[in-house]
């Protein structure tokens, strides 16, 4: 970063105490445009206080090919945001009788296997359940179904921990909520949630994604930040899947304090944090930051208690809804051009401009400084990021252990093993305690035909943590390299032309 942004940061850490009106719009639109400037923000962006918009802006393209712009009115894919939804579809139906947050698995879908019948809507809707990632494999057109169908093969699998005793966040968990509303209602999710939650808000650009809304005109198109197409390509809904715009999720967030769609009362539950059965408030990591967790809700800690909301990412999209419960502020902002922004930390300036508060700018991303710079030759890209992170620490994303492990699979899937390999063996050196890189390495020796390496790399990343989110493709990954490593040795007593 040079000096001009530099005293750019410490003007803005020092402008934001007590700002009128105007100043914090001012302030807003400098971090916006800083965000802009540095390449990391294309997309809609809703601020509003009391009721009221305040901030609303769409900056870029919806489609980078056709240089669509966006407008106020497109629609994103909200990624993960669409469980707030899938959350509150069965809170209407435990209002209505038809259902109770106790019910279990077991009673409610007795064809899945014996190990999961323990777990109850109350585990599903919190992230308490213990479910293993395994089970929602992402790949062009997968349905709900399908996940329902792993889950139904799984005999003989088990559970990460206990139901209620711990939080590991799961996507198949709001699959099987998505298909209990169905089951429950007899209509589909998305009718329900169209009659019941929608409709009744006035949302009128929200939907759920299916073969009839592919190839819309109007939707914007997900891009990977490089230019590279990344748009939402599944068929799953509950926990993905719903496509909406910022002014319909300002509508939605503004209902979350009012007696809409069910009693303001009922819904405190879904605002409850998820606790162990001591009483242990359970955390939830998401990137660099944690949270506690409701139903479909991140419940803020610390200096943002009372805020709730959700981020939601898929592809190219990377988007944040936060709601200030107690001053009546909503944030949306809905991004398609990759993970470049660090999502998180703008909601939170945001915040603190709203509060009249010091705030920082988002730091850059590290992988996007690379590869605009120094991606056709990594070994200097390497040796600029030990200048930065020496020189200026602060202002670049490098406790991100994702940041590198981005640049290590475009490179991989550019064939570029060696130099991937490379940047993989920085990420193992960067983050030593974390079994993903160690993951990743191996993945790149095993394409590199490198199947000792590999075998070394997945079982380094089982002894520092067995039950990552990927444990169970590491072990696959370590009989493939010993059948490979078997394969190429000779057999015992035969002859070695030498």
């Amino acid at each position: 970063m040079n000096v001009k942004k530099l005293l750019l940061s410490i003007v803005v850490l020092f402008m934001a105490d007590h700002l009128s009106a105007q100043n914090r719009i001012d302030e807003l639109e400098r971090l916006v445009s800083f965000c802009q400037q540095n390449d990391m923000f294309n997309g809609n962006l809703l601020v509003a206080e009391n009721g009221q918009i305040i901030y609303h802006k769409s900056i870029g393209f919806a489609d980078f090919e056709t240089q669509r712009p966006l407008t106020s009115h497109t629609p994103f894919c909200v990624g993960s945001i669409a469980k707030q939804f899938t959350a509150m579809g069965i809170m209407i139906l435990e209002q209505r009788g038809q259902l109770q947050y106790s019910d279990t698995v077991g009673a409610l879908f007795p064809q899945l296997p014996p190990y999961l019948h323990g777990i109850t809507i109350k585990n599903l809707l919190q992230h308490t359940s213990g479910l293993k990632r395994t089970h929602y494999q992402e790949h062009d057109g997968l349905v709900n179904e399908e996940v329902y169908q792993n889950l139904r093969n799984s005999v003989g699998d088990q559970l990460l921990f206990a139901p209620g005793t711990n939080l590991s966040y799961s996507n198949t968990a709001y699959i099987l909520l998505a298909l209990l509303i169905e089951r429950v209602s007899g209509k589909t999710y998305e009718a329900f949630l169209q009659e019941n939650v929608w409709h009744p808000l006035g949302m009128t650009q929200t939907f759920v994604m299916s073969k009839a809304h592919q190839g819309r005109a109007d939707i914007a198109v997900g891009y990977d930040g490089f230019g590279h197409k990344a748009d939402f390509n599944v068929l799953t809904y509950g926990t993905n899947g719903v496509y909406s715009t910022t002014q319909d999720l300002f509508k939605w967030s503004q209902s979350m304090s009012t007696d809409q769609l069910i009693p303001l009362s009922s819904k405190k539950v879904a605002y409850q944090a998820a606790q162990s059965p001591s009483g242990k408030v359970l955390d939830l990591k998401m990137r660099e930051s944690t949270f506690s967790y409701g139903f479909g809700q991140y419940i803020y800690r610390d200096q943002f208690e009372g805020i709730l909301g959700h981020s939601g990412a898929y592809g190219g999209f990377y988007n944040i809804h936060m709601r200030d419960m107690k001053h009546n502020r909503d944030v949306v902002v809905l991004t398609n051009n990759g993970r470049l922004l660090p999502i998180f930390d703008l909601g939170t300036s945001i915040h603190n401009i709203l509060r009249g508060e010091a705030y920082r700018l988002p730091k850059t991303s590290i992988d996007l400084v690379i590869r605009k710079n120094y991606y056709h030759n990594i070994e200097k890209g390497i040796a600029y990021y030990h200048r930065l992170k020496k020189e200026t620490p602060d202002q670049y994303t490098f406790s991100d252990q994702w940041e590198l492990n981005r640049l290590g699979y475009a490179l991989m899937a550019d064939k570029r093993l060696a130099d991937a390999i490379n940047v993989f063996k920085l990420l193992v050196a960067e983050f030593p305690h974390s079994p993903n890189p160690y993951d990743s390495l191996g993945e790149a020796y095993y394409s590199n035909g490198q199947y000792e390496l590999s075998l070394t790399s997945y079982q380094r990343a089982l002894a520092i943590n067995e039950h990552y989110d990927d444990a169970d493709h590491a072990k696959a990954m370590i009989k493939k390299n010993q059948a490979k490593l078997a394969a190429t040795k000779p057999n015992k007593g035969s002859k070695v032309e030498r």
